[in-house]
């Protein structure tokens, strides 16, 4: 500060150097700021919570050795809202713009909020900021791969969690560390739910299995010294993703697809639903069965999204259904009664032990998937039992033709398990509700012929 400004003695600018400091003290508090504007003016509103505003699309460019990434949020226009919600986790918020202009925001308790002017065109928020490595897959993770579901896409990017959101993205990844890649897609030209987005970053080869017939490349992806067991885990891989195509529609996210060996350290299996490039810890990547399931969350799960996580049995029950199909279609009936004998180990295992139990709970975002328990076999294995009782009340082509249906109805958007039976009540005249309810809201399995499988 120049010492000539301590000698004025004018009482006005007293207290316009006075009103100044304040405004500038009231908008560090804030969290932002920073045009000048006032921040109750409509160009620079302060920031307000609002959790309704539509994401259109999300660009993120992260660099991994600076730590440091940049979200361009595009938003849908409001002519009455001034603000715009996303979680934040752990981000360290350097600047939010829009046009140039800086913008009000708050980012405290793992959420921030945004003044945002009004319009009745789309909006696009620039926000830079620094991100923390995460040891609790739950965030970016030691050796730049990024895990993030069910709800901690906050620790990556801005963001809303919930699985009925949905967003396009692109996506560009720099700072890989030397002799490394980072395998992602470029963009995600459907709207996914966010915990979809995902990279790994490491030395990587790659095998082209072949296009389907509607001309999806599928490959895989692995590190040399596990080449023959990714080779041997994908076999089925390219028939299975034209087996999908062709029986429930077009794919939605992209033209090329790939399974992707990861590393996630002791304990790790099974893979995670990262499409295009979904991702298969390499203890699994020699399982067929995991890659097949894995892809058919192009369908279910993805290119549907669920609407509460209490419809994840819409997601992972039907995902678990569609595998055994799929393997008996393409390996054989005899390899396809190996995953049902599979899932009914799995599922005696799950009703002699203490677990949850309950495949469907009741309600919508009223639990914790994690810490209520649904996370776990039941949703898996007792979904996939009741889609084979609807396999045998309703024949399996008119089932395909009902999936078919819902998944083309609700592609790009969320759907809730509610809306499949309807569904299912409506082209078949079979109302699958009592068997839904017990095999999926009853910790005891069905005993009656009614709710059968076989």
């Amino acid at each position: 500060m120049d010492k000539a400004k301590h000698s004025i003695s004018d009482k006005r600018q007293q207290l316009l150097y006075l009103a100044t400091i304040s405004l500038a003290l009231w908008l560090s508090a804030c969290g932002g700021g920073g045009s000048g504007d006032d921040p109750g003016s409509s160009a620079t509103p302060q920031a307000t919570e609002d959790w309704q505003r539509d994401i259109l699309l999300t660009s993120l460019t992260i660099d991994l050795e600076a730590m440091q990434g940049s979200a361009d949020i595009q938003l849908a226009g409001s002519t009455t809202s001034s603000g715009a919600s996303f979680e934040s986790g752990d981000l360290i918020i350097a600047q939010v713009t829009a046009n140039g202009r800086q913008l009000n925001y708050r980012n405290e308790n793992g959420t921030l909020h945004v003044g945002v002017p009004l319009s009745s065109d789309h909006v696009t928020l620039s926000i830079d900021y620094s991100l923390n490595l995460q040891n609790n897959f739950d965030g970016l993770l030691d050796g730049g791969m990024s895990f993030t579901w069910p709800y901690y896409c906050g620790n990556l990017f801005p963001c809303k969690s919930a699985p009925a959101e949905g967003s396009g993205y692109e996506l560009q990844i720099n700072g890989a560390p030397p002799g490394s890649a980072a395998i992602y897609p470029a963009s995600i030209i459907s709207d996914a739910p966010a915990y979809m987005l995902a990279w790994v970053v490491g030395d990587y080869s790659s095998s082209n299995l072949g296009a389907t017939a509607a001309g999806t490349e599928v490959g895989v992806y692995y590190p040399a010294d596990l080449q023959l067991q990714a080779l041997d885990g994908s076999r089925y891989l390219r028939d299975v993703f034209d087996w999908y195509e062709r029986t429930y529609g077009p794919y939605p996210f992209g033209q090329a697809v790939a399974s992707v060996s990861v590393e996630w350290g002791p304990g790790q299996f099974g893979g995670m639903e990262h499409h295009p490039f979904w991702h298969i810890a390499s203890s699994s990547i020699s399982d067929p069965w995991v890659h097949v399931h894995e892809a058919a969350h192009g369908w279910f799960g993805n290119g549907v999204r669920i609407a509460c996580w209490e419809d994840f049995v819409l997601s992972e029950g039907l995902a678990s259904y569609l595998t055994a199909r799929a393997v008996s279609t393409i390996a054989g009936e005899a390899s396809g009664e190996q995953v049902w004998a599979s899932y009914a180990a799995r599922l005696a295992q799950l009703q002699q032990s203490s677990g949850n139990k309950i495949a469907w709970p009741a309600g919508c975002q009223q639990i914790d998937i994690l810490q209520d328990g649904l996370f776990g076999t039941a949703p898996y294995m007792k979904g996939a039992y009741f889609f084979r009782h609807l396999e045998f009340s309703l024949g399996v082509d008119l089932l395909d033709r009902i999936l078919r249906e819902f998944f083309q109805s609700y592609v790009g958007t969320a759907a809730s398990m509610d809306d499949l039976l309807q569904l299912v009540e409506q082209s078949s005249g079979y109302d699958p509700e009592d068997c839904a309810i017990a095999w999926l809201r009853s910790e005891t399995l069905p005993n009656g012929d009614n709710c059968a499988y076989q």
